[in-house]
């Protein structure tokens, strides 16, 4: 087994979380087979994943049954078995994979799965590694990389040696992120006051293409208000450095804590809009967009509908998202940042667009405005 795992090094891609998050990933993992090895199995066997029936409104739970339709559907399988199923469980700082070992016919086929975790997805690199121990043989059955959603089910499919036909099917159950100890995570409202806003510079290449794009990230505050960290989370190629670059120079309030300052992290967004309206500019021709307080006052608030099979599935959690309010307060547009899980994401969506604020002014004008706002489904507060 040591040498597969020597083979399984090759598979690896290191890959790091940011430095102020610690994260831990559940995995479930199902490993299915022919029911008789070499007999029967499809003719063309392809890597893909497929998006979970729930964001089209059905239901596909991880259960052996459930996957298993879905491979005879998918695969036109005839008959396929659960070989393996295993409980992973990922953390950042340890390992950078996690595997699981199928013991068949006196072969060893190792399972890795490597992620890195991001907002609302988790890149995985996957590698399927056989040793054959009567004869020393080692095969690389699968070495590939898929983008997996929160709330879906990545299935792939690999042949071995022999070409007998197998399928993985895998989804992340679980994920739990902490901040590091020296570090307290706050949410937008509860940032301190900005008392330094160095405004982003349009790129001359994104304002020739007419990109626009909001770039969002975390940072991280010292004991003396000063950006020490600061990292793009999701944003535009040719825009992200701009934003980074003055993020960085942003100074707030000390966060006191019982008297004595504290280092914070936050999220942060930046907005690159080109927009017609004069009012709505500002010197980089970029609409408004509200990073830090005062924010719009709510007047008409609609409480989210909590989804009956969120309810049924004890899915809770915060739906961060944008939002656009026009001159009257009226939400026009809105964007999901992060969502638990996309039963919530719509939920939220609906809700928030039925909101209404005090218009927004400045310089005793109302403007159109963009800012985040966040909606907390929890089952105790149901």
């Amino acid at each position: 087994m040591k040498k597969t795992i020597s083979i399984i090094a090759i598979l690896v891609l290191f890959m790091a979380l940011p430095a102020f998050a610690d994260m831990t990933l559940n995995i479930k993992l199902n490993f299915f087979g022919p029911a008789a090895a070499g007999k029967g199995g499809p003719g063309v066997t392809t890597s893909f994943y497929f998006k979970s029936l729930v964001q089209r409104n059905l239901q596909v739970p991880f259960s052996t049954t459930d996957l298993k339709a879905e491979l005879q559907k998918t695969f036109n399988v005839p008959t396929i078995s659960l070989l393996a199923e295993g409980d992973l469980v990922w953390k950042s700082g340890g390992e950078p994979s996690v595997m699981q070992i199928v013991q068949i016919d006196g072969r060893e086929i190792a399972l890795v799965l490597t992620p890195l975790p991001k907002p609302g997805v988790v890149n995985f690199k996957i590698g399927v590694v056989e040793e054959n121990n009567k004869n020393n043989i080692k095969n690389i059955l699968l070495d590939t990389e898929i983008v997996l959603p929160d709330g879906e089910v990545a299935m792939l499919g690999f042949r071995d040696a022999q070409e007998n036909s197998y399928f993985i099917a895998f989804c992340v159950q679980g994920r739990d992120e902490k901040t590091n100890k020296n570090v307290i995570r706050l949410s937008a409202s509860q940032a301190p006051r900005k008392i330094t806003d160095v405004k982003p510079v349009y790129p001359d290449e994104a304002l020739k293409n007419k990109i626009q794009a909001v770039v969002m990230g975390q940072l991280a505050i010292d004991t003396n208000g000063r950006v020490f960290q600061a990292e793009v989370i999701s944003g535009h190629p040719l825009l992200n450095d701009a934003a980074l670059a003055a993020v960085k120079q942003w100074v707030y309030e000390p966060y006191m804590v019982n008297g004595k300052a504290q280092a914070v992290a936050i999220t942060f967004t930046v907005a690159f809009r080109l927009n017609d309206e004069p009012e709505a500019k500002d010197a980089n021709n970029a609409l408004l967009r509200i990073s830090a307080g005062p924010w719009p006052r709510l007047i008409k608030k609609v409480n989210p509908i909590y989804p009956a099979e969120a309810v049924k599935k004890k899915i809770e959690g915060t739906v961060i998202m944008e939002a656009t309010i026009d001159k009257k307060g009226l939400v026009t547009t809105g964007r999901i940042i992060k969502s638990p899980d996309p039963l919530l994401a719509d939920a939220a969506m609906a809700a928030v667009k039925q909101w209404v604020y005090k218009p927004y002014i400045k310089n005793g004008k109302a403007m159109s405005v963009i800012f985040t706002v966040s909606v907390t489904f929890s089952l105790n507060k149901k």
